[in-house]
């Protein structure tokens, strides 16, 4: 089973992915770049906390840390390149030989592999959550896509993050009013990919809650019986330690483990 907080620490994962490619690729006004770092520094916040977590249930930190080592170098903030480009000698040597870009690139290269293999375990337990974070991943993405690229040029219909954020949802569920549309190319191309997707997404989600609905909890859920189980077994043997509330939650964790075994 998955956790509702892997799913939202992978969802942080994509939407930091994502801050950093705008950063790479885009020129940003002073306004976008502030809001850009302090996003980024609000996520790699989240993402550490849970690192050290990890890294503090494993009962070694630094051997955990030392074989994790590329979450640890993902956790890097964009501030930090800022910082960097505002000292004369670090900054102009940098720029001199590329290294902002090569760095960030790096960065993305690293976040998106910690990311994917992050997906990859949730995907395995559960297709519809996967799918579901994904989805809003997407849909984050474009909202900031087209906020990025549209809210400055003078015809453009999206003006703020309600109006972007309309915009991708409405193009990710296909619905597609018409009412808010990119006007430059690039914006329009972001929209394509977000109608891609969600046509993608929406034809996974059908098939994979087909599947469920079709085929019996002996054939689906024995991992999920197996799980259940252990969960009772351990609760069992703290019985004696369990409030009401527990007790009552212990009891109906029976009645789904026998309904799985039936």
């Amino acid at each position: 089973m998955v956790s509702s907080r892997e799913v939202v620490i992978s969802s942080l994962s994509v939407v930091s992915i994502a801050l950093i490619i705008f950063d790479y690729l885009m020129e940003l006004t002073l306004d976008q770049a502030l809001s850009l770092v302090a996003a980024d520094g609000l996520i790699v916040s989240v993402l550490a906390a849970d690192l050290f977590t990890r890294a503090r249930a494993s009962g070694s930190l630094p051997r955990y840390l030392a074989q994790n080592w590329y979450e640890v170098l993902a956790l890097l903030p964009m501030a930090l390149f800022y910082v960097l480009e505002t000292q004369t000698v670090v900054g102009a040597l940098m720029r001199s030989f590329r290294l902002f870009r090569m760095i960030r690139f790096g960065l993305v290269v690293i976040r998106t592999g910690r990311t994917l293999k992050r997906y990859s375990d949730i995907l395995r337990r559960s297709n519809l959550l996967y799918l579901t974070s994904f989805a809003a991943a997407v849909v984050f993405i474009g909202t900031s896509a087209a906020y990025l690229l549209e809210s400055d040029l003078p015809d453009s219909r999206i003006r703020d993050w309600s109006d972007a954020f309309w915009w991708a949802l409405a193009t990710v569920t296909t619905v597609g009013y018409g009412d808010v549309v990119p006007v430059s190319v690039a914006g329009r191309f972001v929209g394509s990919v977000l109608m891609i997707t969600g046509i993608a997404v929406i034809g996974v989600f059908i098939s994979t809650l087909g599947s469920a609905i079709l085929t019996t909890p002996r054939n689906t859920g024995s991992s999920t019986y197996e799980e259940v189980k252990n969960v009772v077994k351990k609760k069992l043997e703290m019985v004696e330690k369990l409030s009401d509330r527990e007790l009552e939650e212990l009891i109906e964790l029976i009645r789904i483990l026998h309904r799985l075994k039936s």
